[in-house]
């Protein structure tokens, strides 16, 4: 009883964080109104910052928790669960990143890929459990995630430029 219950709590923790962080991801407009009630310049931008922040950290949440979770053996038994779910949610913030505009559409979009790309990571961190690979799999995709965010970045800050087209 002991071995399978141990493994259970250990992953309640990071479900709850992803839980959390996939609310975040849903709901953080709504933090943007008391932030433009503040009355100074330094107040909105430390407020901006803070949401930034957060947005960021539950979006690191968002990714690493598929591959903590399926690293070990008794993750493989939560693996379709988990990615069916991570798939979905992926698909929701999607068709939620279609219904927007500005800068609300690029942060579902971001989501949803980063949902994406943690997913798979997880699922090849658990195909991989038995390889030294299987170490380098979230690591390796995080880079991947943070070269084509500045990519990204770049490719949208050139867009209103008349020299250079936008990279798409």
């Amino acid at each position: 009883m002991n071995t399978i219950l141990i493994p259970l709590l250990q992953g309640a923790g990071p479900v709850a964080l992803a839980v959390v962080s996939f609310a975040l991801a849903f709901t953080w407009t709504s933090l943007i109104e008391p932030v433009m009630r503040l009355r100074s310049e330094r107040g909105r931008l430390a407020g901006f910052s803070a949401v930034g922040a957060l947005l960021l950290l539950a979006a690191s949440i968002v990714y690493i928790v598929p591959g903590v979770l399926l690293r070990d053996d008794f993750g493989t038994v939560v693996g379709a669960p988990l990615a069916v779910t991570w798939v979905i949610l992926a698909i929701a913030l999607g068709v939620r990143a279609l219904f927007q505009t500005g800068l609300a559409r690029a942060v579902s979009g971001m989501f949803s890929i980063v949902t994406v790309f943690g997913a798979v990571a997880g699922i090849l961190v658990a195909l991989s459990w038995h390889h030294p690979i299987s170490a380098t799999v979230l690591p390796t995709g995080a880079f991947v995630l943070v070269v084509g965010a500045i990519a990204g970045i770049v490719a949208w800050a050139r867009a209103g430029g008349d020299e250079l087209p936008a990279v798409a």
